[in-house]
């Protein structure tokens, strides 16, 4: 019969870690490193912070700790039921149990050391934040907000009118394309035409051309090209319409918003 050991009683003796004479590949390490200064410790203005706040560390290191923990009572469990084996004191129900309980503690444990890690990467990628696509490095131009294009303008002459056709699209991403311009009418001087869609289902509509005088006034309006790839816009000015300068709103048809401005002079 094997002879029984004594029970330890003391607290196990702990040395003061040596002098670390390669490089330290710790988790923990490899994260309070990581949250200092990227400048080497020099505060600019762009790293006058570190990417990781005090705060933050200190609840990265109680992670740590509480995972470590976690292992080593695992561990010490483990040890004493190998003792139990050794000694001859556990006979094979009891064995069994202790077998049972050590296996469902270790899923547990492992369960909760993963979900911590998880909290833990949360915790990081909000402190860090977005990097620059570029690495981090500065001096790279941030992405251009969402807002409105460039301006296309096309000029030309159709009979004897001057033809003037810009186009500002609602969305930086989009190329625009402006309006070919169809007059109809022997005495037009010129015609400009400025579309600024607010969004991209804009579907324009001219209202009325009136004159100055608010009396006179002519219409024009919108159709696809034959290819459905650009606009038309005819303008059909009226044997005998009076001289002068005929302005009107271009809007959207299904909600009346403003998105152009239409201008034609009529020669005396």
């Amino acid at each position: 019969m094997a002879k029984k050991t004594s029970k330890r009683t003391s607290e196990r003796m702990r040395r003061d870690d040596p002098e670390r004479e390669t490089p330290d590949r710790r988790t923990s390490e490899h994260i309070r490193r990581n949250a200092r200064p990227s400048n080497g410790g020099k505060h600019g203005d762009r790293d006058s912070q570190p990417r990781i706040s005090k705060t933050v560390e200190q609840a990265i290191s109680g992670m740590v700790q509480q995972s470590s923990a976690f292992i080593e009572e695992q561990i010490r469990a483990g040890q004493l039921a190998a003792e139990r084996l050794r000694d001859g004191i556990a006979n094979s129900r009891q064995l069994n149990a202790d077998i049972n309980t050590l296996v469902e503690n270790l899923v547990a444990t492992t369960k909760d050391v993963g979900a911590t890690w998880l909290d833990l990467i949360s915790i990081i990628i909000r402190a860090i934040g977005t990097q620059p696509s570029n690495g981090g490095g500065g001096g790279g131009a941030p992405n251009a907000p969402p807002g409105p294009g460039v301006t296309v303008t096309r000029s030309g002459t159709f009979g004897g009118a001057t033809t003037l056709s810009s186009i500002t699209p609602a969305n930086n991403s989009i190329v625009g394309v402006p309006p070919q311009i169809v007059v109809k009418g022997a005495r037009v001087k010129s015609v400009v035409l400025d579309l600024r869609p607010r969004s991209l289902q804009f579907v324009p509509l001219v209202q009325q051309l009136i004159a100055a005088d608010l009396k006179r006034s002519f219409s024009a309006k919108f159709a696809m090209s034959s290819d459905s790839l650009s606009l038309i816009l005819t303008v059909n000015v009226p044997d005998g319409q009076p001289p002068g300068t005929y302005t009107g709103v271009i809007v959207d048809s299904r909600t009346n918003e403003a998105g152009g401005t239409l201008s034609v002079t009529v020669a005396g």
